[in-house]
C-alpha cells in the first residue's frame, strides 16, 4: 500500500519554491475518492485528517519515493466555500 504525501525542494520552504508531490496506489485513490466524496456531502468547515501511524491514524505511509523529499506525516483537507 502507497499513501505519502511529500515535500520536494524542502530546503525552499522560505522561498516558496518548494512543492508538495502524493504518491497513492489504486487502492488508496479509490479510499481518497470515497472520502473525498463523503466530505463533498457536509458543511463547510468540515474536514478529513490523514496522518502517518506515528502521529496518529496511520493513513500515510512514512518512507519518501525520492530520497531528497521530506515526509509530510498530517494531511488535513477541509471543506471550504
Amino acid at each position: 500500500m502507497t499513501f505519502t504525501v511529500e515535500i520536494a525542494d524542502a530546503k525552499e520552504l522560505s522561498t516558496n519554491k518548494h512543492r508538495v508531490e502524493i504518491y497513492l496506489d489504486k487502492n488508496n485513490l479509490e479510499s481518497l475518492i470515497t472520502r473525498l466524496k463523503r466530505l463533498s456531502k457536509e458543511t463547510v468547515g468540515e474536514h478529513i485528517h490523514l496522518m502517518s501511524e506515528s502521529w496518529g491514524l496511520g493513513d500515510l505511509d512514512e518512507k519518501t519515493h525520492l530520497s531528497e523529499n521530506v515526509i509530510t506525516h498530517h494531511l488535513k483537507i477541509i471543506l471550504a466555500e
